[in-house]
């Protein structure tokens, strides 16, 4: 009696709070961009970070420099082929549409932000000027090519997801280190691929829930291999434990270093001393922890929105 109750409602969780997790990237976009490149207090905290990152001389800039120095479009393209072939390894082609979409959309909108919606007018004394750079086209490069790399991993995302979280927090900080990006530039490029990743993981929710209610309606449908273990269409989708645990260090990981970026910067003194070393410096630690501890939530809550493909219909478990 329950299980009709279960195939219309059942399976919505994930997509759902993975579209709320895509509305909210996307208001964060356009609050970042407001405020930092709409105002001149916004342009003034970018401008002192942005010193504090030039004048920065310790190990956090010198290894932020090499990995922004691998950003190039060889390095990525090796990446992306190498998300394809995992793709294919794993029999799974049908990856490479919504991971083409996501890594070709979150450019898209990148550049369409950056050259198209936005343009940059000086606001206040002290302000560099320079054209528009918000969002930073380097990060959203580096960001899809590490997401394209975890949707693609398999069991490897818990290793992926990690070093995706240091490369990509890394290249950014880096873009800050050697003058090319703001602050607000590479955060809103987390957050633009971060908007991309949720409706992709939304839209690959939904449409798992619908195979999986089509495969209750139908439940003999299909002749299966001798010792085929069958699963339970409608079981709600568990992640490996792995997994769970990675997400869950992830998370807190993010959450520390949100709360540590977001708290320095409440607390820097005003007025902001655009010329003094002893505000950039610090503003520029507490935002590195702010990228950091964005991109580790962003991939933690991925991992965790994600929908196990071990629930899915399995074509390998049929005989044609």
């Amino acid at each position: 009696m329950n299980a009709a109750p279960t195939t219309r409602s059942g399976g919505f969780g994930r997509p759902l709070l993975s579209l709320l997790a895509a509305a909210v990237s996307v208001l964060a976009v356009v609050a970042l961009a407001r405020t930092a490149v709409g105002t001149a207090s916004g342009q003034r905290l970018d401008q002192l970070v942005s010193s504090g990152a030039k004048g920065h001389d310790g190990r956090l800039s010198h290894y932020a420099e090499i990995a922004v120095g691998t950003v190039s479009l060889p390095v990525i393209g090796a990446l992306l082929v190498l998300a394809v072939l995992l793709v294919l390894l794993r029999r799974r082609p049908g990856l490479l549409l919504p991971i083409g979409t996501l890594v070709l959309g979150a450019n898209l909108t990148t550049q369409l932000i950056k050259r198209v919606l936005l343009t940059r007018e000086v606001l206040g004394p002290g302000i560099e000027v320079t054209p528009n750079s918000f969002p930073s086209g380097h990060t959203t490069l580096a960001a899809t090519a590490m997401i394209a790399l975890v949707l693609a991993g398999g069991r490897a995302r818990v290793v992926l997801a990690p070093l995706g979280v240091v490369w990509t927090t890394a290249a950014g900080i880096g873009t800050l280190v050697v003058g090319w990006h703001r602050p607000s530039d590479v955060i809103g490029a987390i957050t633009v691929v971060a908007a991309w990743t949720f409706l992709t993981l939304a839209l690959d929710g939904l449409d798992t829930r619908r195979r999986r209610v089509r495969a209750a309606a139908h439940p003999g449908r299909g002749r299966r291999r001798r010792g085929a273990r069958t699963p339970d269409p409608l079981s709600p989708p568990r992640s490996h434990p792995v997994e769970r645990v990675v997400a869950t260090l992830l998370g807190l990981v993010g959450v520390a270093g949100l709360a540590w970026g977001g708290f320095g910067l409440l607390t820097l003194p005003r007025p902001l001393d655009l010329h003094d070393p002893a505000q950039q410096l610090p503003a520029f630690l507490v935002t590195a922890a702010l990228i950091g501890g964005g991109t580790a939530s962003w991939l933690a809550l991925t991992l965790l929105l994600r929908v196990p493909t071990s629930h899915r219909t399995r074509s390998a478990d049929r005989v044609p």
